[in-house]
């Protein structure tokens, strides 16, 4: 393997990783302060992407515009799934609460298969086959903006919990329900803004990521294992540890692309889980750093 070949499987290793990251902290986020695991959270992420994947074969509207047609159309699915599921999930316990999203995941998948096939389905425009040369590096358009507004949002997400009162409430209710509720927060209404928030940002994440990879029914299911695999590395309900381990994957992924096989690539991110487990169970990132 030559330095350029390496430095170009870094490079693609962090635009994903920006990408995983987007995808999986709405996952953490809602674990974080719900206490709840949304195994259909890859699911919306499908929706998303057909939603991007409709807005411009149906109406002409670029991947980058279409995100203020689906984040809306996403946020709104959060407060529906909240408050016609979840928060009747929440009284039950926690194995009845995955059966719950599970059946939910699976749900959804068989629906999106009745209504659109197994047909594969790809935003193509100029700039799909464009790249732009960084140096040795060559690192495509699409992918590009992608990760460009994958980082965009994480640092707005980022500002927002740790510089508004918006955040503040969020972090008091994640620390303590009973002292934040004592302390005059409405729990049921920051369960719902944090669902919506946690669903929204696959509405930014869905429609740029058309635009690199085939929409189709069983694409959600790819991805929620992809985001456990992340959150669990970095440490449940961590902000950090989710940055961290999308990271993480995102790197081992494209390194070992690009010195073995894409099957090969596709087995490391859950040894690198295993390896993380036996050492560190907790996660890399502890929560209380969230």
């Amino acid at each position: 393997m030559t330095f350029s070949f390496f430095l170009q499987s870094i490079v693609s290793g962090l635009a994903n990783g920006a990408i995983y990251a987007l995808i999986s902290i709405g996952l953490t986020l809602v674990f974080g302060v719900m206490r709840i695991i949304n195994f259909a959270h890859g699911e919306f992420l499908m929706i998303a992407m057909y939603g991007g994947y409709f807005a411009w074969a149906l109406l002409g509207v670029d991947p980058v515009l279409a995100i203020l047609l689906v984040t809306p159309v996403l946020m709104a699915a959060g407060l529906l799934l909240y408050s016609g599921i979840v928060r009747f999930a929440l009284k039950v316990p926690e194995i009845n609460q995955m059966a719950v999203t599970l059946g939910l995941s699976l749900l959804l998948q068989h629906f999106a298969l009745a209504l659109f096939s197994g047909d594969n389905m790809l935003i193509t425009q100029p700039r799909s086959t464009q790249g732009l040369a960084l140096g040795p590096v060559l690192i495509q358009v699409p992918q590009l903006i992608a990760a460009a507004g994958s980082v965009l949002l994480l640092g707005l997400l980022y500002l927002t919990l740790r510089r508004t009162d918006f955040g503040l409430v969020i972090r008091a209710v994640s620390q303590s329900r009973d002292g934040a509720s004592l302390s005059g927060i409405d729990i049921t209404r920051v369960y719902k803004l944090v669902m919506a928030l946690g669903i929204g940002t696959l509405g930014v994440a869905g429609p740029l990521l058309v635009s690199i990879l085939y929409a189709n029914p069983h694409v959600g299911a790819l991805f929620t294992l992809k985001c456990f695999v992340i959150v669990i590395i970095g440490g449940l309900g961590s902000f950090g540890g989710a940055l961290l381990g999308a990271l993480i994957v995102g790197l081992a992924e494209s390194i070992a692309v690009a010195w073995f096989s894409a099957s090969i690539a596709a087995a490391v991110p859950f040894a690198i889980l295993i390896v993380v487990l036996l050492i560190h169970p907790e996660g890399l990132f502890a929560r209380r750093t969230s």
